[in-house]
């Protein structure tokens, strides 16, 4: 009988446990399932990712190496250049926007300048006439692109530019597809400007809407690929329509512990037959502090109105 009594006991023991499992289960199952993420929800996510990105790829400086080649028609040979500079963005207290530099150093092997943070170390001084300064390197540095396109957003952080908090309602965003740039959970989202005048803008100031893509992460919002096109229609002065295509991969910078830009690729194909094909790629990224509060003295336009192609 003890035996048996043992047993029953044990038994029952058991059944409590399972039991007590099966309410847990129970009640677990009765928990309302989490709403899946929108496109609404991951946008939202990469504004706040960019804004607290740019500040701080603020205050990094990084090398660049420009491939660039050009076509000037179908039959022509192909022209060739590469350009090394040192690439900054900076950002602008006071004002919540950022801009872009490029100083270029070295041409075709040939070196032009010292080697040395020219930009960085400018913006260390009196910040009076320190933008001026800068964007007249950055337009002295542009003359040294190929083909007939004139273009100063050719930067790896233009597209991030639409992304910000006070952009994203000037876009339509849609959902493409899961997967994209080799990370399976990424979302690839197609966006479409829709808002004029658009925030890029050509010859004569006429607007150029931008269409795209992101390859985003849905729960952090980090940005690991950006993608955009822009059509410029023939203009005065025999300049050719003009279709562009940007893309950007971004890459995590263990030293620096932030996601960086690692290569950029562009192409400008003129209607006319003359074509250009880049590829920059970054390294020897540098923490260095640059921030500046802009000024009527600093002979600029205001920094949110983006690079014009003329």
């Amino acid at each position: 009988m003890r035996d048996t009594h043992g047993v029953r006991q044990g038994w029952i023991g058991c059944a409590a446990t399972l039991l007590a499992v099966a309410g847990v289960t129970l009640h677990a199952a009765a928990l309302p399932a989490q709403e899946p993420a929108t496109v609404d929800d991951v946008i939202a996510r990469a504004a706040a990712y960019v804004e607290s990105f740019v500040e701080q790829l603020s205050t990094v400086v990084m090398e660049e190496d420009y491939r660039q080649t050009y076509f000037a028609d179908r039959r022509a040979n192909a022209a060739h250049t590469r350009l090394v500079s040192e690439f900054l963005l900076v950002r602008l207290l006071g004002v919540g926007e950022w801009v872009a530099f490029r100083d270029v150093f070295e041409v075709n092997g040939r070196q032009i300048r010292d080697r040395q943070d020219r930009l960085a170390t400018l913006f260390l001084g009196d910040t009076t006439t320190v933008l001026a300064q800068a964007q007249r390197i950055a337009q002295e540095s542009s003359r040294y692109n190929l083909g007939t396109t004139v273009r100063t957003f050719n930067v790896p952080t233009y597209a991030l530019f639409f992304l910000h908090p006070s952009n994203t309602s000037r876009f339509r965003f849609e959902k493409a597809d899961e997967g994209c740039a080799d990370e399976d959970t990424a979302w690839d989202i197609r966006f479409e400007e829709i808002e004029y005048p658009t925030l890029t803008h050509g010859f004569e100031n006429i607007s150029l809407p931008t269409r795209g893509r992101f390859c985003l992460d849905p729960v952090s919002g980090r940005v690991i690929e950006t993608e955009f096109e822009l059509h410029h229609p023939s203009a005065a002065g025999g300049r050719l329509a003009t279709d562009v295509k940007v893309r950007v991969r971004f890459a995590l910078e263990p030293r620096l512990n932030l996601w960086v830009p690692v290569e950029m690729r562009e192409t400008y194909s003129e209607r006319g037959g003359g074509r250009t094909n880049s590829t920059a790629k970054y390294r020897n990224y540098r923490q260095f502090s640059v921030t500046v509060i802009e000024n009527s003295d600093a002979g600029t336009d205001p920094p949110a109105e983006p690079d014009r192609p003329d």
